[in-house]
């Protein structure tokens, strides 16, 4: 758990990652080539990084709600709604990229590893 004052950087550092993952003849990822550790590290900075995304969008609503009569007398710029009408789109988008991102590094991740154990289904069965 980190504090207010140890931000966490979770676009950044997906944006950082990116470039580690191999790429196919066709330029797709190359989950099956990656390491288990970057898809890992990748899926949980994409699903980060969509919570709060999907938060600030939330909280810029709950803002531009509350706003609506300075939006109407013009106290706030019709540009400045606009602008963030384009911006929380393009978050939306960037969220549903870093979901299908996520998802994928996670079932790659899961299909690589050893499954568990469990003794009580798998154990032998008694003559």
């Amino acid at each position: 758990m980190t504090t207010r004052c140890q931000a966490i950087r979770p676009m950044r550092d997906l944006l950082d990652r990116l470039p580690r993952l191999p790429a196919t003849a066709d330029n797709k990822i190359d989950f099956l080539a990656a390491d288990l550790g970057l898809l890992d590290a990748l899926a949980e900075d994409a699903e980060t990084s969509m919570r709060v995304i999907y938060m600030g969008i939330g909280a810029i609503g709950h803002l531009l709600a509350n706003s609506a009569a300075m939006i109407e007398d013009g106290s706030i710029s019709g540009d400045s709604v606009e602008s963030l009408g384009f911006l929380m789109a393009d978050l939306g988008d960037h969220a549903a990229a870093c979901m299908a991102l996520a998802a994928a590094c996670r079932l790659q991740s899961a299909a690589r590893k050893p499954k568990p154990v469990n003794r009580l289904i798998d154990a032998p069965k008694r003559p």
